[in-house]
């Protein structure tokens, strides 16, 4: 089967205090997304404007609680604040991810495979184990740049949405 990129259905990130029409409302095991926002919820946000407000990543913890809705799973996955994470660069020409958002990993998971700059192939492997909750990305001159954000499965809660 051949996927294009309309096929990726992209995760939504809902930030707490964040004013929005939308929101996920977290309730005991699972949790419902309201539009238009009745309830006091964590707000829609921009999941590529995530990091700042979520991560320091310094001292590898979450300073803010938020949730992100994996649409191809159905369920969601909330973060405390105070949660330690780790932090797993993939940076290269290319990079193919082998692991998404929600993805349970352990160590010697495979991440993704990068393209180096030398034409080289490189394999980017968990060295924790944990949930994978949020990937970041950017460029580095001519390079693209991911950070796995990947927290301990008993430190977060997994809420079936609907």
């Amino acid at each position: 089967m051949e996927y294009k990129a309309a096929d990726y259905q992209f995760p939504r990130a809902y930030l707490d205090g964040h004013d929005s029409i939308e929101c996920l409302v977290p309730l005991d095991g699972r949790a419902r997304i309201e539009r238009p926002c009745k309830s006091r919820g964590l707000g829609l946000a921009p999941y590529e404007h995530l990091t700042s407000h979520i991560l320091d990543p310094v001292e590898a913890v979450v300073k803010r609680r938020f949730a992100l809705y994996i649409p191809w799973k159905g369920k969601a996955v909330l973060v405390e604040p105070g949660t330690r994470v780790s932090l797993v660069e993939a940076l290269g020409v290319q990079v193919n991810h082998r692991a998404r958002e929600g993805d349970e990993v352990r160590p010697g998971t495979i991440l993704a495979y990068i393209l180096t700059g030398k034409g080289e192939t490189r394999t980017l492997r968990a060295g924790v184990e944990g949930v994978i909750v949020y990937i970041a990305w950017g460029l580095e001159g001519e390079r693209q740049r991911y950070i796995y954000v990947i927290a301990p499965s008993d430190s977060i809660r997994i809420l079936e949405v609907g």
